[in-house]
């Protein structure tokens, strides 16, 4: 079967029709996890029978919901908006996680992989239930692209790490890393460019962060780096400095040159703030920043105080 033809050149809509749901059945089929097929307006289009072992939901029951629906209020705004990233940023995948109400007020905490396609125009969603103790536990704090721990493996990793850093009285920094450049490599050389961009900037990152700390894919082009041995300023700036240029340097992808860089806003603990979220956002305005600025940069949290 002649595939580039049947989407390129016929033209008969039905026979279309029959190539994506038999794709999208034998994929639902097949997979050992959870999978879901979202539409646009975020209703659950179909899914596997795996979701009644975690969520206690029946395929049937699930189809014609809308996601919405079972994401606990407080989780909302940020799982619908790293869903719209995927249409609106050019972002071929994402990682993301939130509390799924199963009913009677029960919930359990998924993790979300998440692929746009617009030749469905819909969300293909593999998830993960971290509870389950088997291979699925390992793989749901894992970024499947990267490889990085991913946001469900920092939200448990983060509280512990102040917890411990305010026992002994230690510094501990929160680094906030966007990709400059990354939607032009998307635009220009495709989506498979840009996962292979995001592939190597991740291993460029975990060379440099080293045993220092951890490196972690939020989702998109967003990682966060957490140095544990943030001892002082200078460190955490020269180790900052060293991954702005590792990033800035020249890729070579389907053998053309990319140039891309790095905006990075960094936050400090206790100083700019004593738990996760508060970290997370000082670090997230001060990367807003050095994209004001003039990007390819890094700076601390405005109320960063010297030492």
């Amino acid at each position: 079967m002649d595939l580039d033809w049947l989407i390129n050149e016929c033209s008969d809509p039905y026979v279309l029709e029959r190539l994506f749901y038999v794709e999208r059945y034998a994929w639902l089929s097949l997979s050992p996890d959870m999978c879901a097929v979202v539409s646009l307006e975020g209703q659950f289009e179909d899914v596997n029978t795996h979701w009644e072992k975690s969520t206690g939901l029946s395929r049937e029951q699930l189809q014609g919901s809308y996601l919405m629906e079972h994401i606990h209020f407080d989780d909302r705004e940020r799982a619908l908006a790293d869903l719209q990233k995927l249409i609106t940023s050019d972002i071929g995948s994402t990682t993301f996680s939130f509390r799924f109400m199963c009913g009677e007020d029960k919930h359990i905490r998924l993790n979300w992989n998440v692929i746009f396609s617009p030749d469905h125009n819909a969300y293909f969603c593999t998830v993960h239930d971290p509870s389950e103790v088997t291979d699925a536990e390992r793989l749901a704090y894992r970024d499947v692209l990267t490889g990085l721990k991913n946001r469900l493996a920092l939200e448990d990793d983060l509280p512990n790490l102040l917890t411990d850093a305010g026992e002994i009285d230690a510094r501990l920094a929160v680094l906030f890393i966007d990709l400059d450049g990354f939607k032009e490599v998307n635009d220009n050389l495709g989506h498979k460019a840009g996962d292979t961009l995001l592939m190597r900037a991740a291993r460029r990152m975990n060379y440099v962060v080293g045993q220092s700390g951890t490196t972690y894919r939020l989702g998109g082009d967003e990682f966060i780096v957490v140095l544990q041995r943030a001892s002082d300023r200078g460190f955490i700036a020269g180790m900052a400095g060293q991954i702005v240029e590792r990033l800035r340097s020249h890729y070579v992808i389907d053998g053309q040159r990319v140039a891309t860089g790095a905006s990075m806003g960094i936050a400090t603990f206790p100083t700019d703030g004593k738990d996760m979220e508060g970290l997370l956002e000082a670090a997230d305005r001060a990367m807003y920043k050095v994209k004001h600025d003039g990007k390819n940069n890094f700076a601390f949290s405005c109320d960063d105080k010297e030492d």
